[in-house]
C-alpha cells in the first residue's frame, strides 16, 4: 500500500496527520503508542520493545562494544547515533574477553 492511504493505518485521524506531516518530515507520530493501543485493542498483549529485532539489536550491541574498546564513548555514540545513557542502558556488553582479562587468563579459541 503506497501513499496517503498507508499512513490512515498509522495515523487513522485526519487532524493528527495533518499535524504530523510536515515539511521536514513525519514529527509527534508515536508509532508505540499506537502500536499499543492496536495491540490492546485485538487483546494481544504487548511485548517491552516492539520496535526492536533481537538480531539486530545484539549486532549493533557487539559492534558499539568492539568500537567503545578503541574508541571514546562519545565518538562511538555520534557515530551510531545513540546517547551515552543509552549505550550503557542497552548496548554494551561485557564480553568473554572480558571475563579471561579480569581472571587472567588467555582466551580459548573454539572451533566450531
Amino acid at each position: 500500500m503506497a501513499g496517503p492511504e498507508r499512513h490512515n493505518l498509522i495515523l487513522p485521524n485526519p487532524r493528527y496527520r495533518v499535524s504530523a506531516n510536515t515539511e521536514m518530515g513525519w514529527k509527534n507520530s508515536n508509532l508505540r503508542t499506537e502500536m499499543t493501543r492496536l495491540l490492546r485493542r485485538a487483546g494481544v498483549s504487548g511485548w517491552p520493545r516492539l520496535f526492536h529485532a533481537s538480531k539486530l539489536q545484539a549486532g549493533r550491541a557487539s559492534r558499539q562494544t568492539e568500537l567503545r574498546r578503541e574508541f571514546p564513548l562519545h565518538v562511538v555514540c555520534s557515530w551510531l547515533g545513540n546517547s551515552p545513557r543509552i549505550a550503557q542502558q542497552s548496548y554494551l556488553l561485557v564480553t568473554e574477553d572480558d571475563f579471561a582479562k579480569a581472571a587472567g587468563v588467555a582466551k580459548v579459541m573454539v572451533e566450531r
